[in-house]
């Protein structure tokens, strides 16, 4: 399969945006940035910083989930600390990771490391973004989503929620572990829907 099937169109999209620089602004972060991709697509998103996060409650709920998927009890490591939450799960070889960023321009970031990950691993079709439907942003056709074959982790947007999954389970296939992760990321962005 080409690339560019597996990418569609809005990472390709991205790739030409990255003329225009991966970083931030140049001013300590002060300036407001959208996407460039975002507004090819006729989408704006103001990415100011939330209170969102996943809680000490929402990694329980999280921890419930994996272990039903894994079939093992795991130990909960909860950070549940805004701008940048985590919920860190772990049992019997199992390691699961769930991140949450919300500070100031999260979704830039998410579009940057998208285009990194093109930049720097094409052709290498284990270290591209493959979409994952049904996870990411809905205002912006179901496209921010990526799942990372060979690091066997999910990148997902939702407004200005930025979500990391990284999911390491003896003996499961990269299909079963991308299923897990976006049931994870479902999840934890319902979760994290409420500020505070």
């Amino acid at each position: 399969m080409r690339a560019g099937a597996l990418l569609g169109l809005p990472t390709l999209a991205l790739v030409a945006a990255a003329a225009a620089g991966c970083g931030g602004s140049g001013n300590g972060g002060e300036t407001r940035t959208t996407g460039t991709a975002d507004r090819s697509f006729g989408v704006h998103f103001d990415q100011p910083a939330s209170r969102s996060r996943l809680s000490r409650g929402d990694c329980s709920r999280l921890a419930r989930l994996a272990e039903r998927q894994v079939g093992r009890s795991l130990r909960r490591a909860p950070e549940p600390s805004p701008p940048l939450s985590r919920c860190h799960l772990s049992g019997g070889g199992v390691q699961v990771s769930v991140y949450l960023d919300a500070a100031y321009a999260a979704r830039q970031r998410y579009d940057n490391r998208m285009v990194e990950q093109v930049q720097f691993n094409a052709p290498d079709q284990a270290r591209l973004p493959h979409h994952v439907a049904g996870v990411g942003d809905p205002s912006a056709g179901d496209h921010y989503a990526s799942w990372i074959p060979a690091y066997r982790t999910l990148f997902a947007v939702r407004g200005n929620r930025f979500l990391t999954v990284a999911y390491s389970s003896p003996g499961r296939s990269r299909r079963a572990a991308e299923a897990a992760e976006a049931a994870l990321a479902r999840r934890a962005f319902r979760l994290s829907a409420r500020e505070g």
